[in-house]
């Protein structure tokens, strides 16, 4: 690559691999099922790349309380996640690592198929972040 080349790709480069904590705002909410709060529930939030963007970023994740709350920690930064739409999911299913590493004793999900891993559910985090990221899940 030539130098001329490099020049030029350098700022492309720095907006795209590099996520940086001004990015990184607070976010937190709660998560209902049917009207009451899902306790001991895994919320994942995975940003969505925009049009022209080569990477969306690294994802946050947050356990709720007994209450139903939860506030994200981002997997690179802290605490927090990336401002932009994310696709949300929720799940409940806890297993125990056996003694070679297998997942043992999984519990049953208590959250609708919509919600886990090929979730239905899109959440914009604003650029001041928000303690508003409330989840209402419903069962049917």
């Amino acid at each position: 690559m030539t130098f001329a080349r490099l020049l030029l790709l350098t700022p492309l480069m720095l907006t795209t691999g590099c996520f940086g904590s001004d990015r990184i705002v607070p976010v937190s909410g709660v998560v209902t099922l049917d009207g009451e709060p899902l306790s001991r529930a895994v919320v994942g939030f995975e940003p969505i790349a925009q049009e022209g963007d080569l990477e969306a970023g690294y994802g946050s994740y947050a356990k709720t309380d007994d209450q139903g709350r939860y506030a994200l920690r981002h997997l690179q930064e802290g605490e927090g996640a990336l401002v932009g739409q994310h696709r949300v999911s929720v799940s409940t299913v806890v297993g125990k690592e056996g003694p070679n590493g297998e997942i043992l004793g999984l519990t049953k999900e208590r959250v609708p198929a919509r919600y886990n891993n090929n979730t239905e559910l899109v959440v914009e985090v604003p650029p001041g972040g928000t303690d508003e990221a409330n989840l209402e899940l419903v069962s049917k």
